[in-house]
């Protein structure tokens, strides 16, 4: 049996050919590596605890990058028998293990070595490579955060949303991953650096380590943050209301369409979802006339909103108080 092509919505088709989450990924990549390597000499050198810290959530910024350029990969895998709706959901896989990996791998990592550092306090080295590593690290992850931002405003003001909202609403794991990471990855260079200068004056090692334990702690919220949201697209999240009830407007206004029954539009990855609804046409309508109404519905729905991949319309003579309710 001929199985219908699997259509992708508007939204994603066009963030294919921009290629900006790739962009993202790979200068944020670049970034974090340089970045992680150098925190790791100098923390050794020095024997900073909030820069090895650091080195660590660099390091797992960079495996998270690793996860999501994989994700860009397998999600661009076509449909098949027995993924017939696409592999768009793995985007949203691998960026959840990209998301414990930077719990495991920074996370935990900090906390550990900022409670050896306070049980066993130590003064620090010179503090000059420090401030020269946390220096450019403030420029690297600078750049990277300025390019995420730049994609995440540019894909908002097409969406006609506000960048914040967006930021917090969006379905694509990409962006808000590298948005969130690399503002985290700022703010835990401040806390270094307050660390490394309230080490020196003080002339005490635990500034430092109670450093260390901030970024650490930093991480393990980010990470929790990023994996709450997406725990809730891979056990299937509807569109946000809003967006709903502009799908469910579309088909209410159909002259062909006398009621609806019930009305669903679920992620099926990032920028894509499915919609399924119930309606009791007008009893006017001939097969025919039916057939071809639903065909505009399928239409006008796909160019109402850029997220629509699919629409399956179950027509019913049933009026919703014979058992169906309402969306």
């Amino acid at each position: 049996m001929l199985r219908p092509p699997h259509r992708r919505s508007r939204a994603a088709l066009e963030g294919l050919e921009r290629r900006d989450s790739a962009r993202t990924i790979l200068i944020a990549l670049v970034a974090n590596v340089v970045i992680a390597i150098a925190k790791l000499i100098t923390g050794l050198i020095s024997g900073s605890t909030a820069l090895l810290a650091e080195s660590a959530h660099s390091l797992a910024d960079a495996s998270n990058e690793v996860l999501l350029g994989i994700s860009l990969r397998r999600a661009a895998v076509p449909a098949d028998d027995l993924h017939p709706l696409g592999h768009g959901r793995e985007r949203f896989l691998w960026a959840f293990l990209a998301a414990i990996a930077s719990f495991l791998i920074g996370g935990c990592f900090s906390v550990a070595i900022a409670i050896r550092r306070l049980m066993h306090e130590e003064m620090t080295g010179s503090p000059t490579a420090g401030w020269i590593v946390l220096a450019v690290a403030f420029v690297g992850d600078g750049i990277s955060w300025v390019q995420s931002v730049r994609q995440a405003r540019n894909t908002a003001k097409e969406r006609g949303f506000d960048l914040w909202l967006h930021l917090r609403h969006s379905s694509d794991p990409t962006v808000r991953a590298v948005v969130v990471e690399d503002s985290a990855a700022l703010i835990g260079i401040v806390i270094a650096a307050v660390g490394l200068f309230l080490n020196q004056q003080l002339r005490s090692g635990r500034p430092d380590a109670i450093a260390s334990l901030l970024i650490g702690l930093l991480m393990g919220v980010t990470a929790l943050g990023l994996g709450r949201n997406l725990a809730d697209f891979l056990v299937g999240k509807s569109l946000p209301p809003e967006l709903l009830d502009q799908i469910r407007n579309v088909i209410a206004s159909d002259p062909a369409v006398e009621e609806i029954l019930s009305l669903q539009a679920v992620y099926t990855g990032p920028e894509e979802v499915i919609v399924a609804s119930k309606i009791r046409p007008s009893a006017r309508l001939t097969a025919e006339e039916l057939s071809q109404a639903m065909d505009n519905v399928d239409q006008k729905l796909r160019k109402a909103s850029p997220f629509v991949a699919d629409v399956y319309i179950d027509v019913t003579s049933h009026r919703a108080s014979d058992g169906d309710s309402h969306a």
